[in-house]
């Protein structure tokens, strides 16, 4: 995943080139391709493992458990599980796993996940919301890009209005250390960045309080749910992107019935990468008409790749109108393609003038 606006790249591929074949076959999940990436990337920090040990110590009557052995016969899975349980100081029967393999653990204000993909691309995930209910800016972006190029592996970025941080680890030839140093440089990135980024851009945590040391989160989808349904929104963002990236449309569908129209949104993308386009620009255009910015912005890609530029221009151009500038960006870039330069030039004079007078 870029650090810029996927929705802008998405937008200048169809600018470039009308609609393609798709295809029926569910794609691999985003953060999945993304993951399999980055994994090519040297892994060069250094650090010991104790540091990730609570500051409680080892609990009464646990015993470290031993570090896997490199074998090809043992499940990644497993060898995944031994490694984070010896980091923690606990078993490998008190890490519950949810339905999908993740492990969730908490690290003072942030939620950190531990997935493991046994099918080919084979790699570990570490993934970690940093900030829930940001609005994606061009300097949002910058600043994203600038701190990914200073870590030596993994990348932080925003995707909706959440800035994500990854750090992947190969699956094939596994290095406990390898996964190790990712736990440890997300633990680090948790700790640091979110209340620095939400000085800056907004947003909040994930946990609004603070937590000393590292704790296990048991079966961390299930209490995604149970936070959502309590009322939490950050929770409820995470949990849809979660359900979003295991390609879970039933569930996904239920919550757009019920008014999140961040499931709305992101099951039309799931549904627009299996071909569906009829439903997902129905389902874009709802999450649109409640003010949903990432839809409009969604919608306004599928209709330039439809060939129905002025209707994704006057789509947008509603919104500005509206005052959601969030769009404004996607509208230079179409109107800039339809060659009404006039239009997108007197558009940026009155952002420019809206930012200088402080709206």
């Amino acid at each position: 995943m870029s650090t810029r606006n996927g929705s802008v790249r998405r937008l200048l591929a169809a600018l470039a080139a009308r609609p393609s074949a798709t295809t029926a076959s569910a794609p691999l999940p985003t953060r999945t391709r993304f993951a399999a990436a980055l994994s090519a990337r040297p892994v060069t920090l250094a650090c010991r493992p104790d540091d990730l040990v609570p500051s409680g110590g080892v609990p009464n009557g646990v015993t470290t458990p031993q570090r896997p052995a490199d074998t090809a016969r043992t499940k990644l899975t497993e060898q995944v599980k031994a490694v984070v349980a010896a980091m923690l100081r606990i078993t490998p029967d008190q890490l519950l796993v949810d339905s999908d393999g993740d492990i969730g653990i908490r690290s003072g204000s942030a939620m950190i996940f531990i997935r493991t993909h046994e099918e080919p691309p084979r790699l570990v995930d570490v993934f970690s919301p940093l900030l829930i209910g940001v609005t994606p800016t061009e300097s949002l972006f910058r600043r994203l890009a600038d701190l990914t190029n200073g870590i030596p592996i993994g990348r932080i970025y925003c995707t909706g209005d959440t800035v994500w941080a990854s750090v992947p680890v190969f699956g094939d030839d596994f290095q406990q250390s390898h996964l190790e140093l990712a736990i440890l440089a997300m633990n680090r990135l948790a700790d640091e960045l979110d209340d620095q980024l939400r000085q800056e851009f907004g947003g909040t945590r994930f946990f609004e309080d603070d937590a000393e040391g590292l704790s296990v989160v048991p079966d961390p989808t299930n209490y995604l749910r149970d936070l959502a349904d309590s009322g939490a929104g950050p929770a409820r963002t995470v949990l849809v992107d979660l359900l979003a990236d295991r390609g879970r449309k039933d569930e996904l569908q239920a919550r757009a019935k019920a008014g999140d129209w961040h499931a709305a949104t992101r099951l039309a993308a799931l549904l627009k990468d299996q071909g569906d386009d009829r439903e997902a620009e129905r389902l874009w255009r709802l999450a649109a008409d409640r003010g949903e910015p990432a839809a409009r912005a969604e919608l306004a890609t599928l209709l330039v790749a439809q060939d129905r530029v002025d209707d994704a221009i006057q789509l947008l151009g509603e919104a500005v109108d509206q005052g959601d500038w969030s769009s404004v960006g996607l509208l230079v870039q179409m109107l800039a393609a339809r060659g009404r330069a006039v239009e997108a030039l007197r558009l940026l004079h009155a952002h420019a003038d809206r930012i200088s007078d402080g709206a």
